[in-house]
């Protein structure tokens, strides 16, 4: 590898060894008794629609099983923060619905990301942002692919 791939790989290999710990204890101020994963299964159950937060959609949209996230959800439900409610029109379905603490952390996690993405993009000059944007989207399409492999 030259320099620029050396240098490349290791900024690559830091992030993501890093990145959700990083994030975890930025957060941890604002929301102590939560994971990243419960931060992030938070965040689905407010970004989602009444008729798309069934135990089924949420699942399919954060790549886990029923079962794992019935498992994550019963949790947060014990800790206040969300609520789950059947189906008034068909008993199979069950929705997931946040309540106000579910929303405040959702708050402190959309800034955060506000604030990474205000640090990244301040740095760029504003004609190299496409660049900078298809440089992202070449990794993340790299590491879907070796998912789907």
């Amino acid at each position: 590898m030259n320099h620029s791939e050396i240098m490349i790989d290791r900024v690559l290999v830091h992030l993501f060894n890093d990145l959700l710990r990083i994030e975890e204890k930025t957060l941890q101020k604002k929301i102590g008794d939560l994971s990243m994963r419960e931060v992030h299964i938070i965040e689905a159950v407010c970004a989602s629609q009444k008729e798309d937060n069934t135990m089924t959609v949420l699942a399919a949209t954060l790549r886990v099983t029923v079962g794992s996230l019935t498992v994550a959800i019963k949790t947060l439900e014990r800790k206040g923060y969300v609520i789950r409610q059947r189906s008034q029109s068909d008993k199979r379905r069950v929705h997931v619905l946040p309540l106000p603490p579910a929303l405040e952390v959702e708050k402190h996690h959309r800034a955060f990301h506000a604030r990474m993405v205000e640090a990244v993009t301040s740095t760029v000059p504003p004609q190299e942002l496409d660049v900078l944007i298809k440089s992202l989207h070449a990794i993340y399409d790299y590491f879907y692919d070796q998912e789907e492999a």
